[in-house]
């Protein structure tokens, strides 16, 4: 039985699922299996992983009956899957060079925790690379980052809730029946699903996924009503928290969710100016509804969001906009807008985060 299995869900990714796979089979070990998941993709993605999978033993095709989207791919990879744990890894992005042998020789290692958290790397369409905050978050935690549990260390919730930066153990995954959803923002109930139900958890600081945001494939960066589904899905998640008692854990999630709805209630690239101010009441709305005792709104935005002022909010928008804008104008012209990034050799990239 292979240690690590990854499960790549497939879908209209010809222009890039070579590279990703390069990417995993890299490394030449043999404790690893990938199981790619062709969800009815009508391109030639299919083709590209059956020849893969003809050239190397440790690839294995999977196909769905009917294309159900990312989230019923990967429960399908899940399924199928044979390794003591899995990394879904998306098939537009990569895998860092040694992440594969870093990550199997952790798993083999006497005390591996039921979760890894590893670092990653965004890719933006213009080839800069910016890595994210874990090893700064690692920084300032006040346990073993090799080995803990969640309530230890409440600060490690808002470090993403994307799949592709978590590694964990299959059978806590299948004994604990969590499968990914419908619809959209389907990472944030298996996410916390995934937090509330593991013993411990492990962080990797070695970068070791490379995340492409592709605009043209980005549900982010799509404006469109199906961006109400996250209320769905936080819904989702506070019910599979009902038996989590403990003030602390709910808190920080709670931190996290009203941090969540404001950015996705503040970015034009999702919500049209016509949709804003229900989403405004329906983030209001869920907010009250799980408010822990013990939180306290932290700013402006989640003051004015408890108070369900929508028309001050709307007021300070357009005032931090302006702001914002001046300074932009005032900026000196030999001041870069931001610090320089290093490049990568690659070019496009994939969605964002929240």
């Amino acid at each position: 039985m292979a240690e690590l299995s990854v499960v790549v869900p497939v879908f209209k990714a010809e222009q890039y699922l070579a590279d990703c796979l390069r990417s995993v089979l890299q490394s030449p070990t043999e404790r690893m299996e990938v199981v790619v998941v062709d969800d009815c993709s009508p391109d030639d993605s299919g083709r590209i992983a059956a020849e893969f999978a003809r050239r190397d033993s440790r690839v294995r095709l999977s196909r769905t009956e009917a294309n159900g989207g990312s989230g019923a791919a990967r429960n399908q990879g899940l399924r199928q899957a044979t390794g003591e744990y899995v990394w879904f890894v998306d098939a537009d992005d990569r895998v860092a060079p040694g992440a594969v042998e870093r990550i199997v020789e952790r798993i083999g290692a006497d005390r591996c925790p039921d979760l890894l958290l590893i670092q990653h790397s965004r890719i933006s369409s213009d080839g800069v690379q910016r890595p994210a905050f874990l090893p700064r978050l690692a920084e300032e935690s006040p346990v073993d980052t090799d080995f803990f549990a969640l309530q230890q260390w409440t600060g490690i919730i808002p470090y993403t809730h994307t799949p592709w930066t978590k590694i964990a153990r299959r059978e806590l995954l299948a004994d604990g029946g969590l499968e990914f959803p419908s619809g959209w923002y389907t990472d944030i109930p298996w996410t916390y699903g995934l937090l509330r139900r593991v013993n411990s958890i492990g962080l990797v600081l070695e970068e070791s996924y490379l995340w492409h945001q592709r605009p043209q494939s980005s549900i982010t960066l799509t404006q469109d009503r199906k961006h109400f589904d996250v209320f769905v899905q936080w819904e989702r998640t506070w019910r599979d928290w009902d038996a989590v008692e403990d003030d602390g854990l709910r808190t920080a999630l709670f931190e996290h969710m009203v941090w969540h709805l404001l950015i996705v209630m503040g970015n034009t690239d999702r919500i049209v100016p016509s949709h804003r101010r229900e989403f405004f009441l329906a983030a209001h709305d869920i907010c009250a509804r799980y408010r822990p005792p013990s939180w306290k709104p932290k700013g402006l935005k989640q003051r004015l969001l408890l108070a369900r002022s929508f028309r001050s909010y709307m007021f300070f928008r357009w005032v931090w906009r302006l702001v914002r804008l001046v300074r932009g104008r005032r900026r000196p012209r030999s001041e870069p807008p931001t610090p320089p990034q290093r490049r990568t050799s690659r070019s496009p990239a994939s969605s964002i985060e929240a």
